[in-house]
């Protein structure tokens, strides 16, 4: 490790501090590149840092990214509704085109938003649930959307399988990506 006090290894991230080109970024930047760290980190601090069969059935069923980006045309002609269920943020830099965002369940406002966006979708309707801030088996936002889902009697939901996250597995393997 260097003894210069900026490249630090970051004890909260288990990452390395910013470097000095980092601290050179506009301030809209870096504050967004401190944003999405700590998204991340809040995600994996809530991961027990395994994952087995146990914790996919706890999740739902899963829908490869690759099945649903073969899919948009259903999502259009509103067959299939796909709902966004993390942080604003990451949704407004880019998401499945035709998602709907319902913000993070972490919070009792979060929750009736996906009760309502649900009542709204008619019951034949296809369901595919996301976040991407991270890993989809730790995700704290994909686990209570598909909780609720299945205790409001969806069958026909699923849960968008992000191993890594949204900027990994969808928008760098070149699906089509929806900005604001």
């Amino acid at each position: 490790m260097a003894s210069d006090p900026i490249s630090r290894a970051n004890p909260f991230r288990g990452e390395m501090a910013p470097t000095h080109s980092m601290l050179n970024l506009p301030r809209r930047q870096f504050l967004a590149a401190a944003v999405a760290g700590a998204l991340g980190a809040s995600c994996r601090s809530s991961s027990s840092g395994t994952s087995s069969a146990e914790d996919t059935a706890s999740i739902g069923p899963l829908l490869a990214p690759a099945t649903l980006a073969g899919r948009l045309a259903d999502v259009k002609a509103g067959r299939l509704a796909v709902l966004y269920v993390g942080p604003a943020i990451l949704f407004d830099k880019g998401r499945v085109p035709g998602a709907r965002s319902i913000g993070a369940l972490d919070s009792e406002e979060g929750r009736k938003a996906l009760q309502t966006a649900l009542a709204g979708i008619a019951k034949d309707t296809e369901v595919v649930l996301y976040c991407g801030c991270c890993p989809v088996k730790s995700c704290p936002n994909v686990r209570p959307a598909s909780a609720a889902v299945r205790a409001l009697g969806r069958p026909n939901a699923w849960v968008l399988d992000l191993p890594t996250r949204f900027a990994t597995d969808w928008t760098e393997k070149g699906y089509p990506v929806e900005r604001s």
